[in-house]
This record gives structure tokens, C-alpha cells and sequence, in this order.
């Protein structure tokens, strides 16, 4: 579900195989200025029960530090927020480009990689899904020519992800779509002072092994 946006031509007219890209698919990009949930029963339970809070204690098990009112009114807003603009960004990506956040992310990474290409126990790492899941969707991507396998030569029980040449243009015609989503419903919501404290409070949740 995103990284630096530095904006460069040279990724959308240069060399297929040299452009240089980041996260979210910025670099791929023309040059242009460019819900609430039932989540954790929130919504099905009574105030007193969201998250479970009532039943977490009991099955003989010590008593957990409950949730005051302040922080599950940040739990729950985060959770909305974050579940309503990806479900918002995938549905864009679908209508508009016929690919999904997931698949979008696995071409972006890729796209980022030394010579557009990782191992697929190193993407699957990147993109938090499971090999399994990974496998299947680079599977239907490989079948569109948007990415391609191929033994690792240092070790033949690994396999390479390769993105392609047609992947990386396909990349350039779905980032723009992204972005605008990104841009609309998050970015110009947020004005810059409050921007940069809700990066500074993202990074502070994030796992230091993913900052982008």
C-alpha cells in the first residue's frame, strides 16, 4: 500500500530498462502538477464492548490494558482512514487501469529494484504478503508479459521476478492514476504543517525495516 515522489522525465521517456523510479510509481508518471467500518465488532457491539474489550479478559486470562475513550476514538479513525483511501485507490486502479493495489505495488517494487528485478522470497518481504499469495499473483502478471521468472543463478532453489520491458510501460500508464488518487485523498486534504506531522506519526507506527 506507498515512498519518495521525486518527479523525472527521464523515467517516462528514456530506456525501459535504465528509468529510475520510486515508490508509488511518481517517477513513471507524465511531468505534471499532478468508511466508516464494523471493524473489531466496533460497530456491532455496544461503546463498551468495540474491539472486544469486554470478552479479552475472559478465558482465565489476565486482564489486558483496555482502550480509553481518546484512544479508541484514534484507533477507530485510524482504521477508517486507512481501510476507506486504500479501498478508494484500489477501486480507481481497477477501473482505470484494470490492476489492483497489490499488483500495482508488486510492478512499483520491482520498478525500484537494481536491473527491475528481486527474488521472489525478497519481494514477498517487501510487499507483506504471503509466498503463496505472491506466487499466484505474479503468476497472472507474468501471463499479461508485465513480469517474468527466472532461476536464480547463485542459488537454483531461488527464483527471480523480472519486470519487463511491457511491464514497465504498462507501470507508466497506471501511475498516473494512482498518484491523482493519492493526491485527492489524502494529500490536499492535509494542509503542509499538518502534512509533515501526520508523516512524522506515520513513520513513528511504521516497521523501520519498510520506511520507503
Amino acid at each position: 500500500m506507498t515512498s519518495a515522489h521525486g518527479t523525472s522525465e527521464q523515467a517516462s521517456q528514456g530506456d525501459a530498462g535504465s528509468a529510475t523510479v520510486t515508490g508509488c510509481g511518481q517517477d513513471l508518471a507524465p511531468s505534471q502538477e499532478a468508511a466508516e467500518t464494523g471493524s473489531c465488532g466496533q460497530e456491532s457491539a455496544p461503546p463498551a464492548q468495540a474491539c472486544g474489550q469486554e470478552s479479552a479478559g475472559s478465558c482465565g486470562q489476565s486482564s489486558p490494558r483496555l482502550l480509553d475513550a481518546q484512544e479508541m476514538a484514534a484507533w477507530r479513525a485510524f482504521l477508517a482512514a486507512s481501510i476507506g483511501v486504500t479501498a478508494s485507490l484500489n477501486h480507481e486502479l481497477e477501473a482505470g487501469a484494470g490492476i489492483s493495489m497489490y499488483e500495482y505495488e508488486i510492478l512499483v517494487r520491482l520498478s525500484e529494484a537494481p536491473d527491475h528485478s528481486l527474488r521472489m522470497s525478497a519481494l514477498a518481504d517487501h510487499v507483506s504478503h504471503s509466498r503463496s499469495r505472491l506466487t499466484h499473483t505474479v503468476g497472472r502478471l507474468e501471463k499479461e508479459g508485465y513480469v517474468e521468472r527466472s532461476s536464480c543463478s547463485s542459488d537454483r532453489r531461488g527464483v527471480n521476478c523480472h519486470l519487463t520491458p511491457a511491464g514497465l510501460d504498462f507501470l507508466r500508464t497506471a501511475a498516473p492514476i494512482h498518484l491523482d488518487g493519492v493526491r485527492r485523498h489524502v494529500i490536499e486534504r492535509l494542509d503542509p504543517a499538518e502534512l509533515e506531522q501526520f508523516t512524522s506519526m506515520l513513520m513513528a507506527l511504521a516497521d523501520p525495516d519498510e520506511q520507503l
